[in-house]
């Protein structure tokens, strides 16, 4: 048995590498789970749902990854360009993925079918990043033709477009998209500007200047922003008062923030990686050796021996299916509770099934006969 970990970091890699580091609450220490050498260029983006990891690269392919088996899933070819941006909907049912050449696609989880694909979403140039509301019925995907498309999921077309270049100071310096917390605003960042607007007025609320180049960003509540920067700072926005706290984060430019109940974890383009607490103190840090891109948090999962997994079969339509490669050696973990202070790891209990019916009719059968 091993000591169950409070969270995992996974990070996609300029060397082609995607990594895994877990995290234990308990130790404050992360520890390498794994390294998978899977994409033949640069991981570009990473995203979660359940037990999938989906990674984008620049070899135009994403893997797919069983987080329970630890093991490759499969491969979606559907894209003939760098994958820039991915995904999943709130209920866990689709993937949505962006390409530098424009193309807008969305793929059923479980069979990895494609459902849908919109080969000029933003009149071919490329998208930049994509937002998916916690509702699943709209997206927003920001384009660098320097416009905002809003995307009805339902009907599965586009809604409306808004022209970047009359509302932003620096539209065409902007790369990222967000929705808040309140699910009503949406922030958008990039160059030296963050934004934050309204989906019901569809304009900006507040655009807040930098000083330095804004390259991460994330909600850390519904009034207050994490903001990463080219030198290495991280800048803590609030939007209340007008607020700016600055403190030193990393020696290198800031490539990714994630949150996680109270911990908060940075990633930079010099291959470090930090845990922090809500007091922004540094709890662990770790070199992974790479130029790191990009970043996810993977909450505590069961993971299922390597004798007791069931490979499940894939079509083959927009699909490449692989030979399920394992990328870390199976572990067992049966059934966790995390409290983000004290994991504690028991061992679930096998149970009898009995089928009481089928038995009183056999035994009846018997005495006939």
């Amino acid at each position: 048995m091993v000591k169950a970990p409070s969270f995992e970091v996974i990070a996609g890699s300029y060397e082609e590498f995607l990594l895994g580091y877990n995290f234990s609450s308990k130790e404050n220490q992360l520890v390498q789970s794994f390294a998978a050498h899977d994409h033949s260029a640069s991981v570009r983006c990473v995203a979660l749902s359940g037990p999938y990891l989906a990674s984008g690269g620049a070899d135009d392919r994403i893997f797919i990854y069983d987080l329970k088996s630890r093991k490759q899933h499969c491969t979606l070819t559907h894209h003939d360009a760098t994958i820039t941006c991915l995904q999943f909907t709130e209920n866990h049912s689709h993937l949505i993925s962006g390409s530098s050449d424009g193309v807008l696609a969305i793929v059923r989880v479980g069979n990895w079918q494609l459902e849908k694909v919109w080969e000029k979403a933003h009149k071919g140039a490329a998208i930049l990043d994509i937002a998916v509301h916690n509702s699943g019925k709209l997206a927003l995907s920001l384009g660098a033709d320097c416009h905002l498309c809003t995307w009805n999921l339902v009907k599965g077309r586009q809604a409306y477009v808004i022209n970047l270049s009359n509302k932003c100071k620096n539209a065409r310096s902007l790369e990222r998209i967000s929705w808040a917390p309140d699910e009503v605003r949406f922030l958008l960042y990039g160059g030296k500007f963050t934004e934050i607007w309204s989906i019901e007025t569809g304009g900006v609320l507040k655009q807040v200047e930098h000083g330095e180049k804004v390259t991460a960003c994330v909600w850390l509540s519904d009034s207050v922003l994490l903001v990463g920067h080219e030198n290495g700072e991280v800048s803590v926005l609030n939007l209340e008062d007008n607020s700016t706290e600055v403190f030193k984060a990393h020696g290198s430019r800031i490539k990714g923030i994630a949150l996680y109940k109270k911990k908060i974890i940075t990633i930079s383009s010099g291959g470090e990686i930090k845990v922090w607490n809500k007091d922004f103190e540094e709890l662990a840090v770790i070199e992974s050796g790479c130029r790191l891109t990009c970043l996810c948090v993977v909450p505590p999962v069961k993971v299922k021996s390597e004798e007791n997994t069931n490979e499940e079969s894939v079509s083959q339509t927009n699909t490449e299916v692989t030979e399920n490669k394992k990328i870390v050696k199976a572990q067992v973990v049966e059934e966790i509770e995390d409290n983000d202070e004290e994991i504690q790891v028991r061992k679930s209990k096998k149970k009898k099934v009995v089928l009481e019916g089928h038995e009183q009719r056999v035994k009846k059968k018997k005495k006939k006969t």
